[in-house]
């Protein structure tokens, strides 16, 4: 039986300014090693960067939730930030948002059974 993964029980804060990625992923790995289940986020603003989305996951996002994406950290920063674009031999034909996936708020490659649920929101317009 997949189990509930509570984001709370790996660190994350919720609390819209502690920045709660490594904390999501770890919940998220959790999942996917147990595998598979979901991972909660309950009522709380949860600032991230890159969350790596895995197979057999799902993200319940609760009334009240939202994954806030993170300014990113500034040049010469030694803060974490959004992952780094993957290389893409199509980068001269189109604009690089639409050809690099990992520098994204939420991202995966190669993965079955992934959901986003829940009433909560995911708001991207801080990234």
């Amino acid at each position: 039986m997949a189990g509930v993964y509570d984001v709370h029980a790996y660190g994350a804060t919720g609390d819209g300014k502690t920045l709660d990625t490594a904390a999501i992923n770890r919940a998220i790995d959790a999942a996917n090693s147990g595998g598979g289940g979901t991972v909660n986020f309950p009522a709380g603003v949860y600032l991230s960067h890159s969350i790596h989305l895995k197979s057999n996951v799902a993200l319940y996002l609760g009334e009240g939730a939202t994954i806030m994406a993170a300014p990113p950290a500034g040049p010469g920063s030694s803060d974490p930030t959004y992952d780094l674009p993957e290389p893409n031999p199509f980068h001269a034909y189109q604009d690089f948002g639409h050809n690099h996936w990992h520098n994204s708020l939420i991202w995966g490659e190669n993965l079955d059974n992934v959901a986003i649920l829940g009433p909560g929101m995911i708001d991207g317009s801080k990234g």
